[in-house]
């Protein structure tokens, strides 16, 4: 197992090699995985309402991607192409 400096320098050669878009979004998955920790109070339905709230501010941003009225009603329909998205 490599030490806990050795992993930071790894980590940070890679960071560096990513986009804006792509840190903020690694950095957002390090923030839950620390909070799922931090969580052991925090119900499933408390979870779902953070994450829906993490996509309202992303498409409030314009950040993510949309779907059309009918896009929905699609998938609402055939479950199995949900994550074809």
């Amino acid at each position: 197992m490599a030490s806990v400096p050795g992993l930071d320098a790894e980590f940070m050669q890679y960071w560096l090699r990513l986009s804006s878009g792509q840190k903020e979004s690694l950095l957002n998955v390090a923030k839950n995985f620390v909070g799922l920790r931090d969580r052991d109070k925090t119900t499933v339905t408390d979870l779902r309402k953070e994450i829906i709230q993490e996509e309202r501010e992303k498409y409030l941003r314009g950040e993510g991607q949309s779907f059309s009225w009918e896009e929905v009603k699609n998938l609402a329909r055939h479950k199995d192409q949900r994550n074809a998205f």
